[in-house]
């Protein structure tokens, strides 16, 4: 929220936070230009990546599509060429709204590819985030590390990164990508919040789409599917605890390392590891 207020006051220093917010999330492309839109920014994101080295490996192809109907759950994923398979295309899955939808609801739902999310969500999947771990994967040393994965790890580092892209100057501090990558922080905190309050009784389906549209800044249809991914997906959580469990690592090598730490020792000593489970993190030290 800190992020976010101060984004906002960059944009504009007398609008609310939620109006602000309502207005960035209204520049959006259309249902087509979603995916044109997302395409480009592969080669965005993959060059300033390379730039500050952030990753040991961004070689492979990366295509934008359209997610095949029993994805169209999720916004948007990653699905990546497997490690032990013979390298292929990775894609860049993207859903734009049912044309079948009433106007309004598709309008709701585009507020997702907002001109100041749809960067953060393409550094999530693409890179640093899901499509440069999977380069690493494929270079693991070993069957257990190319394959075993941790979830909170694997979405725990795509969600880091996105942050750590802002605090490098991604889009030069251009301010509604800042509240881009807050909102999309805001999300996967509310997605914890939900996760625990639906599985512990304490929140319905209902209060916990209220939840996101309270505390996320989301609308109609996307509200509704992020609480209904509750009930299939109860550790979604796990993307706000890989990030934290990450930092902490993160500062615990600042610490030890000292003038030698770098952001590209770090994370190749992490991915080194392949996505390995929140409690071995740590032994990333020893190996860096």
């Amino acid at each position: 929220m800190a992020i976010l207020r101060e984004a906002c006051a960059r944009v504009d220093p007398d609008g609310s936070v939620r109006d602000v917010v309502a207005a960035l999330v209204a520049d959006h492309p259309d249902a087509d230009g979603v995916l044109i839109e997302a395409q480009a920014q592969v080669d965005e994101v993959l060059a300033f990546t390379r730039e500050h080295e952030l990753v040991p490996y961004t070689d492979g192809t990366c295509v934008v599509s359209m997610a095949p109907e029993s994805r169209r759950w999720a916004m948007a994923m990653m699905a990546w060429a497997a490690p032990e398979e013979a390298d292929a295309t990775s894609f860049y899955w993207v859903t734009p709204p049912d044309p079948r939808w009433p106007a309004a609801e598709a309008e709701e739902w585009l507020q997702i590819f907002s001109r100041a999310t749809l960067p953060a969500i393409t550094l999530h999947e693409v890179s640093p985030g899901h499509f440069a771990h999977s380069r690493a994967l494929r270079r693991a040393s070993t069957p257990v590390r190319r394959i075993l994965m941790s979830p909170s790890f694997v979405e725990g580092w795509a969600h880091y990164t996105e942050e750590l892209s802002l605090d490098l100057g991604f889009r030069d501090g251009d301010p509604r990508f800042a509240a881009g990558v807050a909102i999309e922080g805001l999300v996967r905190v509310t997605r914890l919040a939900a996760a625990i309050g639906v599985h512990t009784g304490a929140m319905t389906v209902a209060d916990a789409a209220a939840r996101f549209k309270a505390d996320a800044f989301m609308s109609g249809p996307a509200a509704l599917s992020e609480a209904s991914r509750a009930t299939f997906d109860p550790t979604y959580g796990r993307y706000t605890w890989g990030k934290l469990a990450i930092r902490d690592v993160q500062n615990r090598a600042r610490q030890q390392w000292g003038a030698g730490y770098s952001h590209s020792r770090f994370h190749a000593a992490m991915l080194t590891l392949g996505a390995p489970p929140i409690g071995l993190l740590a032994t990333a030290l020893e190996r860096g």
